[in-house]
């Protein structure tokens, strides 16, 4: 299975680009894009053992999961009323959050609490085998505050999300 290893994430974390597939992965491997916004891992399993690997890696770093949205029964329910369709076989939004983590970014800036907390889009493309879990970078969410605590951790923050990701990848 080709995924980003402990060098490739350093990579990442320094601005570089991780795609697994490029490394001549087999269709079907995990694959982890990132561009300068997003973290978007790709990979080809059932959308339940996803959700609960999201869930047990999350937990195993020392995050704790907050609540899980089904956008897609809601917004299903919606195009139905409405004589339309939902472009999705699944649509889920998992929020986590460090406690410690959140406490330290809370006190260096209160403002950020508007961007907490972590959240990963979880979904499935109508009639696509692949899910794709997609999470904005908090580095670039801060990428304008002058605080150098804000930045350190926001890579910190970076860095369990490259690992939690990893972990799903690897399962």
């Amino acid at each position: 299975m080709s995924r980003c290893g402990p060098g490739l994430m350093a990579g990442v974390l320094a601005g570089g680009l991780c795609l697994a597939a490029a490394a001549g992965a087999s269709a079907g491997s995990p694959r982890l894009e990132t561009n300068e916004e997003y973290f978007v891992l790709r990979l080809e399993a059932p959308f339940g053992e996803v959700m609960a690997s999201l869930e047990a890696a999350i937990q195993r770093r020392n995050y704790s999961v907050g609540r899980v949205n089904d956008l897609d029964d809601t917004l299903r329910r919606r195009a139905r009323d409405l004589g339309g369709t939902f472009a999705f076989d699944h649509y889920k939004v998992l929020s986590f959050c460090n406690l410690t983590l959140a406490a330290e970014l809370l006190e260096a800036d209160p403002r950020v609490g508007a961007l907490m907390p972590c959240r990963l889009a979880v979904f499935v493309p109508k009639g696509s085998a692949e899910v794709v879990v997609v999470t904005p970078r908090p580095t670039y969410l801060l990428r304008v505050s002058r605080s150098e605590v804000l930045r350190r951790l926001a890579a910190q923050v970076e860095a369990d999300i490259l690992d939690i990701l990893d972990m799903v990848g690897a399962r």
